[in-house]
């Protein structure tokens, strides 16, 4: 009946269609009959979610305008039951579309972060997947660049160990190849850095004898995700710094039974 542009979202048009009865229907005696009522029903279904105008059997679709070109939507056109059904599939794939890429401008998100928000706002599994195989394709949604940039920013802005770093990968629905992959990637005097910083900024405020503080520093550097190894150097720099005394080898082997740093 019309098409317009959407005041709100570019590139969108807005479609009138009329849900006409056939005409053989509407010519039978007696008013609406049992068949015609039928054919209401499936059509009710057809649209459902549509937005409803004017009257009853007036309904707006919103449409890209690629859609609008390629379907050749003029007014006057007529569609089958089908093809409006197809258009209300292209419409909801696009809102999903436009919804996802808002979430991604706000923050960087993995793929199951994301489908899992798109099926909160209740599009169906169909819908959710075509629209990240579209993102995929335009290079928008990548899982891998996700995690080393993810990887690179904990270790160097948080202070976060590779473990830890790991773990939280994982929990955010990436592929363990992918977390595996930007874990290795990760240079390693980023990590001992990182984990020195801390050590320094806790030492004075460690309460305890020297071997009670070195203890308590260590195991927060191992729950921090740091590998023993780069914990312990840190430990012994920190208090080195401090013009405390070294480590002697007892203590040395204290801590490789306390936190098990060989294995």
């Amino acid at each position: 009946m019309g098409i317009e542009s959407h005041p709100k979202k570019p590139h969108m048009y807005r479609v009138a269609l009329k849900l006409n009865i056939a005409p053989e229907l509407e010519d039978e005696p007696g008013g609406k009959d049992e068949s015609e009522r039928d054919w209401n029903s499936e059509v009710d279904e057809l649209i459902a979610g549509a937005r409803t105008v004017k009257r009853s059997q007036e309904t707006v679709l919103t449409v890209h305008e690629d859609t609008l070109v390629s379907w050749r939507l003029l007014s006057g056109r007529r569609l089958t039951a089908e093809e409006v059904e197809t258009l209300r599939q292209d419409e909801q794939k696009e809102e999903a579309y436009r919804s996802a890429l808002l979430m991604l401008e706000r923050k960087p998100r993995t793929t199951a972060e994301l489908s899992l928000a798109l099926k909160r706002k209740g599009y169906g599994a169909d819908i959710v997947e075509a629209c990240v195989e579209r993102l995929r394709a335009r290079k928008m949604l990548d899982d891998s660049a996700y995690a080393k940039r993810f990887t690179e920013q904990r270790a160097a802005g948080q202070r976060k160990g590779r473990m830890l770093i790991r773990q939280e990968l994982l929990q955010r629905g990436i592929d363990r190849q992918d977390v595996e992959r930007a874990i290795g990637e990760l240079d390693g005097d980023v990590e001992q850095e990182a984990a020195l910083a801390l050590a320094r900024k806790r030492w004075p405020s460690t309460k305890g004898n020297d071997r009670e503080r070195k203890m308590k520093l260590m195991g927060m550097l191992l729950r921090r995700g740091f590998p023993s190894g780069i914990a312990r150097t840190a430990v012994q720099q920190a208090m080195a710094e401090s013009d405390e005394p070294e480590w002697d080898e007892a203590e040395e082997e204290g801590f490789r039974e306390d936190y098990d740093m060989d294995n």
